[in-house]
């Protein structure tokens, strides 16, 4: 768990309490530890959302790489920047799925 942490600079966090983190952090350790385990299944909704552009950078490379590995990933995401980074985009708007 402990080099998960520092993989998304939260590992001098680690005896914190999460009144005690930023959102930011306190985003960065629910992705640590929805990965620590490397499930088959990752549903991500705004992973990316509450984070600066480095520790966002870093987490869709943590999921880039749990992909390559083998886990799915199901993101919802507006940010144009990490929908490219998968290999799969389903469009939707007001609710339905529109074409690409």
């Amino acid at each position: 768990m402990e080099d998960v942490l520092d993989k998304m600079d939260v590992g001098h966090r680690k005896n914190h309490l999460p009144k005690q983190l930023s959102g930011g952090q306190q985003q960065r350790v629910a992705i640590a530890r929805a990965i620590v385990n490397k499930p088959k299944l990752i549903l991500a909704d705004e992973p990316t959302g509450n984070l600066d552009s480095d520790h966002g950078e870093e987490a869709m490379k943590l999921l880039k790489q749990l992909n390559e590995e083998g886990t799915t990933i199901v993101m919802v995401t507006h940010s144009p920047k990490d929908a490219a980074l998968s290999s799969n985009i389903i469009k939707m708007l007001d609710g339905k799925i529109v074409p690409s």
